[in-house]
């Protein structure tokens, strides 16, 4: 008779051979981390630059910015030591990203380190991710691969928003980040098991930044762009509104938690119609139900409203999410040895939009420091539509005259 312990172990092992699965389990812990802070990461700063809702947007806006204008660099490091290697080493740049937020009251040139680390954090690992899932998702099941790494990203997301408000609540900041940089760690290990698959990447940084306006992409680029957009708003002007709500850490916690609960309970289900000739369907059903959300968003001045209006949120977002993933990865799959050009083509894309984006919005709050936060909540709801380019976007048919 086997022993438990002899029994985990060779199952662990058995996952282990699956580099898709290390991937999985590197993803899930990563994510356990960053939920924990990222909802109060927009707090943090917006309480450390004096209450300046401008300052808060050019943050985030230089550090996007900067990535896009590194991320070709990114793309050639991944073919130089691997994938694996690439977000191996993209955990401790994110380690010192936070680390530097931690100490940031000590010194203001921590505030430039913070943004150089965070760049260089996300120039390591998303490349290398979605390079990763590319190669290693299967063609024929591409769309339960897609749902399965969202479970994976958004199950240890469930309750770490809750766990991050308590901790936030109880001891503070520092202890918060103190945490979340102790598991981060834990997400490397997976890595060092992994298999290397080394890539050949190829392009200059003038021919990577040209796919951008090549007109056979066009569709492609503003699904991307406006996702990337969309989701900034999500996680840093979202927490933000909540904020000024008066809503409390462990209540934004709580409702970040729930929500998730709810819409993770889709996430399979989208995966298996995303295999299916209903993926188009679903992806435009669930930009509209999103945009529809965002415009809920705009009508919170509670904590219940808040609650509900991100419950339809994160369940509308789940059916978009899944069937917009599929077909990004299918289109970087069909690129064959360009698909690292394609996603850095990606990265560079939503990055630079973020940039500019983030960028007018800190010129706008400064010139009208009076303007409700939520009114970007309808621009979301715009941005929201643009998910249904990276698919098959209904055709609005004009009547005969």
């Amino acid at each position: 008779m086997v022993s438990p312990v002899a029994f985990h172990h060779h199952y662990l092992q058995y996952l282990l051979k699956r580099d898709v699965t290390k991937l999985y389990i590197a993803t899930a812990i990563r994510n356990l981390s960053l939920g924990m802070v990222s909802i109060f990461t927009p707090v943090y700063l917006y309480i450390y630059f004096d209450n300046s809702i401008p300052l808060t947007f050019l943050f985030f806006g230089v550090m996007f910015g900067l990535h896009g204008l590194i991320v070709v660099m990114g793309g050639k490091i991944v073919a130089k030591i691997g994938s694996s290697k690439s977000m191996l080493l993209s955990s401790f740049f994110y380690i010192g990203y936070f680390l530097a937020l931690l100490f940031i009251y000590d010194s203001f040139l921590l505030v430039p380190a913070a943004i150089i680390l965070g760049a260089v954090g996300m120039t390591l690992f998303w490349p290398a991710f979605h390079i990763d899932f590319v190669r290693f998702s299967s063609k024929e099941k591409r769309g339960q691969e897609a749902g399965r790494i969202n479970i994976a990203m958004l199950l240890p997301a469930i309750l770490s928003p809750l766990i991050g408000g308590v901790i936030l609540t109880a001891f503070g900041f520092p202890a918060l980040f103190a945490a979340v940089t102790v598991v981060l760690f834990a997400s490397t290990i997976p890595l060092f098991y992994s298999q290397e698959h080394l890539e050949v990447y190829t392009d200059s940084y003038t021919k990577a930044w040209q796919r951008i306006f090549k007109k056979e992409n066009r569709n492609t680029s503003i699904g991307l762009l406006t996702e990337g957009i969309e989701i900034g708003i999500h996680f840093y002007v979202w927490p933000l509104f909540l904020f000024l709500l008066a809503i409390s850490f462990s209540q934004m916690g709580g409702i970040a938690s729930f929500a998730l609960v709810v819409s993770s309970l889709l996430m399979l289900y989208a995966g298996r119609i995303s295999d299916t000739q209903e993926r188009p369907w679903l992806l435009n059903i669930g930009s509209v139900w999103t945009s529809i959300a965002w415009i809920l968003k705009y009508f919170v001045n509670t904590p219940f409203s808040a609650l509900l209006a991100q419950i339809i949120y994160q369940m509308s977002r789940a059916a978009a999410r899944v069937p917009f993933w599929t077909f990004f990865y299918e289109k970087a799959a069909s690129k064959e040895e360009e698909a690292d050009e394609f996603i850095v083509y990606r990265e560079i894309l939503i990055n630079v939009g973020r940039f500019f984006f983030f960028g007018i919005l800190a010129a706008v709050f400064f010139l009208f420091p009076g303007l409700q936060i939520q009114a970007i909540f309808l621009i979301a709801a715009v941005l929201a539509l643009g998910l249904m380019f990276l698919g098959e976007p209904p055709k609005v048919k004009l009547p005969h005259r």
